[in-house]
């Protein structure tokens, strides 16, 4: 996407606020790096971050409304990143401030995440833990929380089976 648009690597590597070599990795790399990176990407490119993952900019779609039929099935345009998956629930709709998706949480623990924003998230199976203040909070089916996500946080997945989450992220800073 950089590149088709004409954009350099040192001056897309400053707007993010990383360092141009980190950069020139993070495009050869097939994983893609940690959250807090995709959203500083994301914002230096003016793009959302279902449009950075998947290169392409949507094109004679409505900028207000955006509906999908059910979600099954398409796992297989989901992203690992840390240790769980994500699938994005919108994909096109533009300048928005909450970005909602699923998660898959394997057994297991997450790596530590901290972004901006805030983030809502419910528990649609499985029961997991998560750390968050250098507490553990216990979560089943049904629950729900909201945190600050600024402040580093993690899951634990101490079943035999996988955990499946809605999560909302609310992205206050826009650029």
């Amino acid at each position: 996407m950089r590149k088709a648009r004409g954009t350099t690597l040192p001056s897309l590597a400053a707007a993010a606020g990383i360092s141009k070599g980190y950069l020139s990795k993070i495009e050869k790399s097939p994983s893609p790096p940690p959250f807090s990176t995709l959203q500083a990407l994301t914002r230096a490119l003016g793009v959302e971050l279902t449009n950075l993952l998947s290169g392409d900019l949507p094109h004679g779609q409505s900028r207000n409304l955006e509906i999908h039929g059910p979600r099954e099935g398409t796992w297989q345009q989901s992203v690992r990143l840390g240790g769980y998956s994500f699938l994005p629930l919108l994909q096109s709709y533009r300048n928005k401030y909450l970005a909602p998706f699923l998660m898959r949480i394997p057994p297991g623990t997450t790596l530590f995440f901290k972004h901006d924003g805030e983030e809502f998230i419910y528990v649609l199976s499985g029961e997991v833990d998560l750390e968050y203040e250098g507490r553990r909070h216990r979560l089943e089916k049904g629950a729900s929380m909201y945190l600050d996500s600024r402040i580093k946080h993690r899951f634990h997945n101490e079943t035999s089976r996988e955990v499946q989450l809605l999560a909302v992220n609310f992205d206050y800073r826009r650029f």
